[in-house]
């Protein structure tokens, strides 16, 4: 007799469980699918935001988070959303109210709960590139970004709702202006402060109450800044490894998802520059490639960026001997070099018809030749130490090697500014864009 009253006790217990965890799935907008060492964090993130305890199935739920790399998308299929270092989210089917906790999970906010229930740190220490050692508390909500190269790098790794303010080279024109808008509506705002790396007025950074500022190394107003007591990060991407690490850095300060996307788009440039290599190693004669700038006789240093990206494309820079910055030189020193190509940077208003219409050029090979190009952009200039200057090196490629590649500027534009960006660009403009 007493057993049985043990036995109709289990029954008793076993239907009341089952009855739990009916009426939680009844009652949770969705199902997680999470190994049991997931499922704190997880729990942290739900209880944050819904106040309730998440509903966890073992197999065919709403919403998958894990951490084995088997799920990651094979070659360059996305980034999926990451709330811990290791650890990602994907959706199994479509579900409003999943896409909104994923989106929160790895927001500040919900990096705010993870940091809350110990599992992210209170504060990240990192070495910026000028070399300095700086503590910045987690998350980091609120960053400006005077120098226009760390603010695409912001964009880039995922990070841009963090943005209060920054600069943005290559949109002072109406085009640019329009394509930034329809990629952050808050552009007007955010652009619209006393911020470069020449000046910047002290009073509004206070007021905008930043958590951080990312900057160049060269930026004049340093000392000014230092009596606001905000942390600051110096940034200085001209050369390919430098922009790698300029990338990470970026992704590490703002939080596990931005990391992740900063690792993601390093792996996609290397593979976009080996692919270059693999397709123009057998060529002995690099063509002899002068880069100019706002004005003809304006070129580049072998110091900067844009002589690497001449290399990875396939060229080489007729201008590698000179040191510094943007060069002043005579049209003497150009007959000299006698390049083959000429490109033009995106910015200024210099023209290829400015060659063409110029006798003094006419004996220059590249103007004979009808090689002189200017290279494109969409926002951030893609011969700057951004993540978008991987399609200027396609781009340059193309144009020094006619049908030698199988990439194709406008297809991997558009892929790059779905993955990095978010957002869709218009097939039929950048094509025209790429085939300038």
């Amino acid at each position: 007799m007493r057993r049985l009253v043990y036995l109709s006790l289990i029954v008793l217990l076993i239907a009341a469980s089952v009855n739990l965890q009916s009426q939680a799935a009844q009652s949770a907008p969705f199902s997680i699918q999470a190994p049991v060492e997931l499922q704190p964090a997880l729990s942290a993130l739900y209880k944050a935001r819904y106040n309730a305890e998440p509903f966890f199935v073992e197999r065919d739920g709403d919403l998958i988070a894990t951490d084995d790399p088997a799920f990651l998308p094979s070659g360059m299929g996305g980034v999926p959303p990451h709330f811990l270092p290791e650890a990602f989210f994907l959706l199994a089917r479509p579900n409003a109210e999943a896409e909104a906790f994923v989106a929160y999970a790895v927001s500040a906010d919900g990096q705010a709960a993870l940091i809350e229930g110990g599992f992210l740190p209170k504060s990240v220490t990192v070495t910026d590139q000028a070399g300095n050692t700086i503590e910045v508390v987690q998350p980091v909500r609120r960053v400006i970004t005077p120098y226009s190269i760390a603010t695409y790098l912001v964009y880039g790794v995922g990070g841009s709702s963090r943005l209060v303010a920054g600069g943005y080279l290559g949109t002072r024109d109406p085009v640019g202006a329009a394509r930034m808008t329809a990629l952050d509506p808050r552009f007007p705002t955010l652009s619209g402060y006393t911020l470069n790396q020449r000046e910047i007025n002290i009073e509004q950074v206070a007021q905008l109450a930043p958590d951080l500022i990312i900057t160049s190394a060269r930026t004049a107003w340093l000392d000014t800044v230092r009596e606001l007591n905000i942390p600051f990060v110096l940034l200085q991407g001209e050369s390919p490894e430098l922009l790698k690490q300029s990338v990470l850095l970026v992704g590490q300060l703002l939080g596990p998802n931005t990391a992740a996307r900063a690792k993601a788009w390093i792996g996609y440039y290397d593979a976009i520059l080996a692919q270059v290599v693999a397709r123009t190693q057998d060529i002995t004669e690099r063509p002899k490639v002068l880069f100019v700038g706002e004005s003809p006789l304006r070129v580049i240093s072998g110091e900067m960026y844009q002589t690497d990206i001449i290399a990875a494309a396939g060229g080489q820079s007729v201008s590698a001997a000179l040191k510094g910055y943007w060069n002043d030189v005579n049209l003497e020193q150009v007959a000299l070099w006698n390049p083959e190509v000429i490109v033009i940077a995106p910015y200024g208003k210099i023209t290829p018809q400015t060659f063409a219409e110029s006798p003094e050029w006419a004996i220059i090979k590249a103007v004979q030749d009808g090689k002189v190009y200017k290279m494109p952009t969409w926002i951030a200039p893609w011969d700057t130490p951004v993540m978008d200057s991987v399609l200027g090196v396609i781009w340059l490629a193309q144009k020094l090697f006619p049908g030698r590649l199988t990439l194709d500027c406008a297809q991997e534009a558009m892929f790059f500014f779905k993955v990095f960006y978010d957002h869709d660009l218009p097939a039929d403009e950048i094509a025209a864009v790429c085939g300038s």
